[in-house]
């Protein structure tokens, strides 16, 4: 049987004039989580005094080390540019990869002159082109040990915050979307306004992705092994996840290589079309997850639709929000029966550097109240009540699917495996400086008008097709 590869988050390449400090920074890290939550897998540093046993081969610990190590912090001071064990480390990361195109070197500048040697930190040439964190003044360490800690989490440098415009035209200098002649008896009033699509923002989301080989080819050879996991994609014959494989109680150890476990920035896939298509696969796949513990099925097509309730109507209710009827039986005037439900393609999609859930409300047809009608005029019939509808409908239904995937909370949080998938409960909006005067209406209120949809979609289905069980 292998041996299980060893996951270390920084190896500290260090001289010993240096011991003291780098102790405590080692201390510090460890002190840290991987995600920032408090019950997420602490880090692990690499470091001689805790980890070379009396006895132990050190050259060949410190070649397994570093192999083993996400990153090297390389502490510089003029003293650890003068020995040779440090070199013997650095040099061993700077051979496989001279210009550190992984990203594996971070360079930790601690003094630049050393008053016992007399001498000035002279950088070697694989360090003078490398942005490194400054750690010489006390007073900023704070500030530079979280900048190492969210390199060490693969998250980009924090930016700064926003503030009060002061180059900004005046309100006047404002040249408007759309400027329409005063004549035009169409024109639309000059007020502010908001316009609200079908896109929920997505806030945060897991920042590195965990990938190993896999003898599983399928999801359900996974499922028959683990049955109940983190979500996860499988792509050229390795499992791809946002739980950390490493841990030892992760179920998924189960039907992986453990020898060979690897951890990827998420960032660092956006520019791999290929990559980042299965990073949007397995938010989908979470999102399936997440909707799996509502009565709510999914389709061939990749509709969700409410089930209903024992054989009979199943109504919900969002916190106090009005009740509504999501999935109902309903009868022809020749006497068929068939189900009406309400219904959603959901799923997320990249708008440039932003990621959101789609949702396009739609309704589904059912035989018995789980078996999608799949007749020529059924996909049709669908369209035409959809279009039907008023904007303020369509986004109740969007509001309300927002406000049940967050299961009563103000944010819908998805499990992952690793960091939650938190998105807004409200829609993304544009801003507009005309609109209709008076023609407002608050989502409040728009969640609390009713009517009965299901009713309105079957009356329409009913008169359109007569025929709606015809399969042909």
């Amino acid at each position: 049987m292998q041996q299980k590869k060893e996951i270390i988050d920084v190896f500290l390449c260090h001289n010993g004039a240096d011991k003291d400090w780098v102790r405590e920074l080692g201390e510090q890290i460890e002190s840290e989580t991987f995600d920032g939550l408090p019950s997420g897998r602490s880090l692990r540093v690499f470091f001689d005094e805790w980890d070379i046993n009396v006895g132990e081969n050190v050259v060949l610990r410190l070649s397994q080390a570093l192999t083993a190590s996400r990153y090297v912090a390389v502490v510089i001071s003029p003293e650890m540019l003068e020995a040779p064990w440090p070199s013997l480390e650095w040099t061993h990361i700077v051979s496989d990869d001279p210009t550190n195109r992984k990203g594996r070197i971070i360079p930790v500048f601690l003094k630049d002159y050393s008053a016992k040697l007399e001498i000035h930190a002279e950088l070697p040439a694989p360090f003078k082109a490398l942005n490194w964190i400054d750690f010489r003044r006390p007073t900023d360490f704070k500030r530079s040990f979280q900048k190492l800690i969210r390199k060490v989490r693969d998250q980009p440098p924090s930016r700064g915050r926003r503030r009060r415009s002061l180059a900004s035209k005046l309100r006047s200098e404002r040249q408007p979307l759309y400027k329409p002649s005063e004549e035009t008896a169409a024109a639309p009033d000059r007020i502010n306004d908001f316009v609200l699509g079908n896109l929920l923002p997505v806030e945060h989301y897991p920042t590195t992705a965990w990938m190993a080989p896999t003898n599983a080819r399928e999801p359900k050879d996974v499922w028959s092994v683990v049955s109940d996991s983190a979500p996860f994609v499988l792509k050229d014959k390795k499992l791809i996840t946002f739980a950390d494989l490493t841990i030892d109680d992760e179920p998924l150890q189960e039907v992986i290589d453990e020898t060979h476990i690897e951890s990827h920035p998420v960032g660092a896939w956006r520019d791999d079309e290929i990559r980042w298509r299965w990073i949007v696969e397995l938010f989908n796949r979470c999102l399936r997850s997440h909707l799996g513990g509502l009565p709510i099925k999914r389709d061939k097509k990749g509709r969700y639709f409410f089930l209903p309730s024992d054989g009979k109507a199943r109504v919900w209710q969002n916190a106090k929000d009005p009740e509504r009827t999501v999935a109902d039986e309903k009868t022809t005037s020749s006497g068929d029966v068939f189900w009406v439900h309400h219904a959603a393609r959901l799923a997320f999609q990249t708008l440039g550097d932003s990621i959101y859930l789609c949702i396009e409300p739609c309704y589904v047809f059912t035989k018995d109240g789980t078996e999608p009608l799949e007749g020529k005029s059924v996909g049709p019939l669908s369209i035409k009540w959809g279009g039907k509808e008023r904007n303020a409908a369509i986004l109740r239904h969007i509001v309300f699917w927002g406000r049940t995937m967050s299961k009563r909370g103000t944010k819908i949080e998805i499990f992952t495996g690793g960091a939650a998938i938190s998105i807004s409960g409200l829609p993304a909006f544009a801003k507009t400086t005309f609109g209709i005067e008076f023609d407002q209406i608050g989502i409040g209120t728009l969640i609390e008008q009713a009517e009965d949809e299901l009713a309105l979609a079957a009356e329409v289905a009913v008169l359109d097709d007569p025929d709606y069980g015809d399969e042909d």
